[in-house]
């Protein structure tokens, strides 16, 4: 029996490798049937459901893995993308915290997979809170999203939105910034600097930010219209 359990597993991880998911599904229940405890079993067959869009199915498979061997850092990894994949982000954020905590031996940084899904899975509850004229909390997800990927210039530039509607024109100059920083090639960037300008009444920056965004795209419609207002003959008054 032992032997056949060992093929059995052997020919499931094969097939799981190869990509033959029905054939690897096939072998790994029968395993599962057999109530054998291979923690790498439950997560195979937690990444298949995973590919076949069965979230909750692969959420319960991960788990049932991690409860045979609680350190099985990619059984964890899977679990975290799946919940953040589902929009549960606050539990995803659990299970990296959990890998964060581990012995430094098995305490490596979560892969840049997880900590992106988990950036822009905050980024786009700040987006639905900026949406609803919720200005402080947008600010606090994108912090959060930030503080997982300080590097994305996007989810700067969308900070420095939200915090110019607070007339946070400092905070909102320094996510600017640092978006063009990361991207000096930024055009959206520049628009948000020229509108930023516009509000607290700077013209000539306002105008040279729109400028620079038609430097590096002349067909921005945005950039085009702010400069065509910015530059158009004002009426005399008699």
């Amino acid at each position: 029996m032992v032997t056949g359990i060992r093929e059995l597993l052997r020919r499931g991880a094969a097939a799981f490798e190869a990509g033959e998911y029905t054939e690897a599904e096939q072998l790994l229940l029968q395993l599962v049937e057999q109530n054998t405890a291979y923690a790498n079993v439950y997560n195979m067959l937690g990444v298949i459901a995973n590919l076949r869009g069965a979230t909750e199915r692969a959420v319960e498979l991960f788990r049932r893995a991690l409860a045979l061997n609680p350190s099985y850092n990619e059984a964890q990894t899977n679990l975290a993308i799946t919940l953040a994949d589902t929009g549960a982000y606050e539990a995803a954020a659990a299970e990296v915290e959990k890998l964060q905590a581990r012995e430094p031996e098995n305490a490596d940084r979560p892969s840049p997979a997880i900590l992106g899904k988990l950036a822009n899975a905050h980024a786009d509850l700040a987006r639905t809170y900026h949406a609803l004229g919720m200005y402080a909390e947008a600010i606090g997800e994108y912090d959060k999203a930030l503080g997982l990927c300080p590097n994305f210039p996007d989810i700067h530039n969308r900070r420095a939105v939200s915090c110019r509607e607070l007339q946070d024109y400092a905070g909102a100059k320094a996510s600017l910034a640092r978006a063009l920083e990361l991207n000096p090639r930024y055009v959206e960037a520049y628009v948000n600097l020229g509108r930023l300008h516009h509000q607290m009444g700077n013209l000539a920056e306002a105008l040279a930010a729109w400028e620079r965004a038609l430097e590096l795209n002349p067909t921005h419609p945005l950039a085009r219209i702010y400069v065509a207002q910015a530059t158009a003959p004002r009426p005399a008054h008699g």
